[in-house]
């Protein structure tokens, strides 16, 4: 068995916590569905259905997502956009003009409820005083709840909890009219009781055990065409929007307050990337008014209106997300963009000069530099930090490729990206008047669409790699962010459906990083046998001397020593021996018996592992694909 020989300097530099971030993105089930606790869809009868041309539906006016339910008694329904409660919405509009011993009614089927409490409401009025019953379905159409509420002629919110005293996938919630009337319905919501600030609970905790130090918000992608008024006011009144971008549509509920008491709750600060695509730097200007006004100004005083007299005091402010690809929303030249850029700048800036200013960077992926030339000319010290993004693996070009030769790519492409990062902070320190960081605001093993390889002990083994060569340039970092914190692509290293949650292998790699407390970062020397690539994979060109255990060395908080150690090896172990005995040693791994294998609820086989070892002369075994945190109790490096 091959030695790794560790030698730890004296030389040290101070640990950066906010390498540990997150981003959340309105992108599938995301935020709404995989983090937004709603059981219901389309809540707000806002979006029509999508009716072929040549199909007859029997309710045409009747909400997406909903069904009109009863029998024999005669009626109109129809989708009111004049009575809606929400900004270019829709109210449900049911008028029964002849009963006939039956009901009609409006349902949403095919609702998942655990045993537990939920909380739910709904907006009504009517015509004169009308009695309307709300009520819970099981799948086999019992009622598990009903109330009944006599509603009258101005809008008002009717209020409601239940039980359900078994878990179900098929439940139904109704709303009936059971005898002559006419009632409008808008703004529905089932939560779960326990739900915390919106959040699944069991997503939540899944967040909490993670420690995030800072999270990105509202994209990615969407953040392009994403406009914050839509997202803040009363819940209930909040527009129901196409998402430009990745298709599908939100209710905004999650807007710019839940996202700062969801920041606040867990003990992070929040991040914002302002809608550079669409939008304009007076919007922009605006939003950092809301976050950051005195209750005096304009948009200050909306903020304290809307509940919130104090200002949030946001600091960091990404201003676009990816403009140099041609698939975003107001993707231009680095020329143009550096010219729309200044005009952001001043704009904000004029609404709290305290704000950390972040730029788009050229592709993460490509070693180029063109762009980030381009933004060092003509910006300058009118930022603070240039915005990478790395993702590995974002395609495989329609090749077949051997697996072994794929993943020592991804996992090898670690050097690749520490030497983009490196030669981006050179160049943009290159005769500037202060310092400008670099901020990788997203990274994974890749974006291929569904393929799940992203949540296998490849990615994890990857992830990890990035994680210390964050760590080794700490100082050249503001902050960096893994992309996704929940679902989204199917990375997201917490996998959430319907409140259930699990973490992946990336988010018990994730924990143990950023659960270890570092303060100080070592340098460290080490002799690791090397390998080399041949061919493009993915992102990846052919790479050489990539080391097949990566190392990094810190000192926690209380001033134990602490090693990282990644063995990209597919065979081999190897032997990590210090130049000095530090004792006993707490050893905590994460590894599985194949790269390809992932956690499910049913097989967690990604979890930390830990064992105590002495750290004899023999030194201490790290397995092939493994990821190894060892902490020698007690030790500094000094």
């Amino acid at each position: 068995m091959r030695r790794i020989n560790v030698e730890i300097t004296e030389n040290t530099k101070d640990m950066n916590p906010l390498i540990f971030g997150h981003f959340v993105e309105f992108m599938r089930d995301c935020i709404d569905e995989g983090m937004w606790a709603q059981v219901l869809k389309n809540r707000g009868f806002d979006k029509r259905k999508d009716i072929p041309e040549g199909v007859v539906d029997g309710n045409p006016e009747v909400a997406e997502g909903w069904v009109r339910t009863g029998s024999k008694n005669t009626f109109e329904i129809e989708l009111d956009a004049e009575e809606s409660l929400a900004r270019d919405g829709h109210a449900q509009r049911i008028n029964c003009y002849n009963a006939y011993d039956g009901y009609v009614g409006i349902a949403q089927n095919n609702l998942y409820l655990e045993n537990k409490e939920y909380s739910g409401y709904i907006w009504m009025k009517a015509s004169g005083n009308v009695e309307v019953e709300v009520c819970v379905r099981e799948k086999e159409g019992g009622k598990i709840f009903s109330e009944t509420f006599r509603v009258d002629d101005a809008w008002k919110k009717y209020e409601f909890t239940f039980c359900s005293k078994q878990r179900m996938d098929r439940g139904t919630f109704e709303i009936i009219l059971p005898g002559e009337g006419e009632i409008w319905l808008d703004s529905a919501s089932i939560m779960p009781s326990d739900n915390m600030e919106g959040i699944w609970k069991k997503v939540f905790e899944h967040i909490c055990g993670l420690e995030p130090p800072i999270i990105r918000y509202p994209g990615g992608c969407f953040a392009d065409c994403y406009h914050f008024e839509d997202g803040i006011g009363d819940i209930d009144t909040r527009p129901y929007r196409r998402n430009r971008h990745w298709g599908g549509f939100t209710d905004n509920s999650f807007g710019t307050d839940e996202f700062v008491s969801f920041c606040r709750k867990i003990g992070c600060e929040p991040m914002i990337c302002v809608n550079f695509g669409s939008g304009t730097p007076e919007e922009a200007a605006d939003w950092v008014e809301y976050c950051n006004g005195a209750p005096d100004t304009p948009f200050g005083r909306l903020r304290a209106e809307n509940g919130h007299p104090e200002p949030y005091g946001i600091r960091y402010w990404d201003i676009g997300n990816e403009i140099f690809g041609d698939w975003e929303i107001g993707h231009s030249s680095a020329e143009d963009y550096a010219d729309r850029y200044l005009e952001f700048y001043h704009a904000m800036k004029a609404k709290d000069e305290s704000i950390v200013f972040m730029v788009c960077g050229g592709d993460g992926d490509d070693r180029s530099q063109e762009w980030n030339e381009t933004l060092r000319r003509k910006i300058g010290a009118s930022m603070d930090a240039l915005c990478l993004h790395m993702y590995a693996l974002k395609s495989m070009n329609r090749e077949k490729h051997d697996n072994r030769d794929v993943y020592y790519a991804v996992t090898g492409s670690v050097k690749k990206y520490e030497e983009i990062l490196r030669e981006s902070y050179q160049l943009m320190n290159e005769k500037s008047e202060k310092k400008i960081l670099t901020a990788v605001t997203e990274y994974n093993l890749g974006t291929i669409v569904d393929s799940y390889r992203e949540q296998t002990l490849e990615a994890a083994v990857f992830n990890a790699g990035m994680l210390n060569m964050f760590m080794r340039n700490s100082e050249k970092i503001l902050m960096c962010n893994y992309s996704d914190l929940v679902n989204g692509w199917p990375g997201g290293c917490i996998v959430s459906k319907n409140g259930d949650a699990f973490g992946t292998g990336n988010y018990y790699v994730l924990k143990m990083y950023s659960e270890s407390g570092l303060d100080k970062i070592y340098e460290v020397r080490t002799d690791s046998p090397v390998y080399s690539t041949t061919g493009k994979i993915g992102n990846v060109e052919p790479l050489e001397d990539v080391p097949f255990v990566d190392l990094v060395a810190g000192r926690d908080k209380n001033g134990n020593l602490v090693l990282f150690a990644v063995n990209r090896s597919l065979d081999e172990e190897f032997c990590v021996v210090t130049e000095k005995r530090y004792g006993e040693a707490e050893v905590t791994e994460i590894c599985s018996e194949k790269t390809s294998d992932m956690n499910s609820p049913e097989n967690m086989c990604m979890i930390p592992r830990t064992r105590m070892e002495e750290a004899s002369e023999k030194g201490i075994i790290i397995r092939p694909h493994s990821v190894n945190r060892i902490r020698f109790a007690g030790r500094a490096a000094e």
